[in-house]
């Protein structure tokens, strides 16, 4: 359970102002997860982003919690998971200011020669090595900022297509749709009907669930 909601926390992490076009619309995101050593994807899901270029709410589709909503106010740098547990509502809170860094160092990115159109994006190549695996070669957008989705910091345009190391493997990302297009605003605030709590509280109420 820590484990989803600290994935669903990293995928959006961060917060990356550089100077570029602002953004307002969707981008589209297919996930998928193969076995290790093997070319067999045994797990796929979908991830989407909506965005006015200040505020970002993040759509993931999981198994034991069906559509995950997770919203980044990017100018205060704070962010809200919405989680139904049990008939309750809660909008979980977190600081971002507070957290250090989602992804561990033990990794280098270096720009490598190439590049290619996803989605209609135009990406630069990059490599990333990490301490367990023999690395990975990953896209980012040439001109789309990066305060969206934060993965590399050390890059800061939008990840389009890459790769995170986690227990169950290499979790591949790729971006599969762009929209430009006004987003309802209506999408970004939290609804009246969730209760605003810590992540800690949360784990608390969790953790006392379980053991009745």
């Amino acid at each position: 359970m820590k484990v989803l909601l600290l994935g669903i926390m990293l995928f959006l992490a961060g917060n990356n102002l550089i100077a570029q076009k602002p953004f307002s619309g969707v981008l589209k995101y297919k996930a998928s997860i193969t076995i290790p050593d093997t070319n067999v994807v045994y797990k796929t899901w979908g991830v989407t982003i909506y965005t006015n270029d200040t505020v970002v709410r993040l759509e993931t589709e999981t198994d034991q919690f069906g559509v995950q909503v997770y919203i980044r106010n990017i100018q205060l740098n704070k962010a809200y998971l919405l989680l139904e547990l049990d008939g309750n509502k809660y909008a979980i809170q977190t600081d971002l200011t507070k957290k250090s860094d989602s992804i561990s160092r033990g990794y280098t990115v270096k720009k490598k020669f190439g590049s290619k159109k996803i989605a209609g994006v135009k990406a630069r190549k990059y490599f990333v090595k990490d301490d367990n695996t023999v690395g990975f070669y990953c896209y980012f957008a040439k001109k789309m900022n990066g305060k969206f989705l934060q993965v590399y910091p050390e890059v800061k345009t939008l990840a389009v297509d890459y790769y995170i190391p986690s227990e169950d493997g290499l979790i591949h990302y790729e971006l599969i749709e762009k929209k430009d297009e006004v987003v309802n605003r209506d999408l970004f605030g939290i609804p009246s009907d969730y209760k605003r709590i810590s992540f800690e509280e949360f784990m608390h109420v969790f953790y006392s669930t379980n053991e009745q």
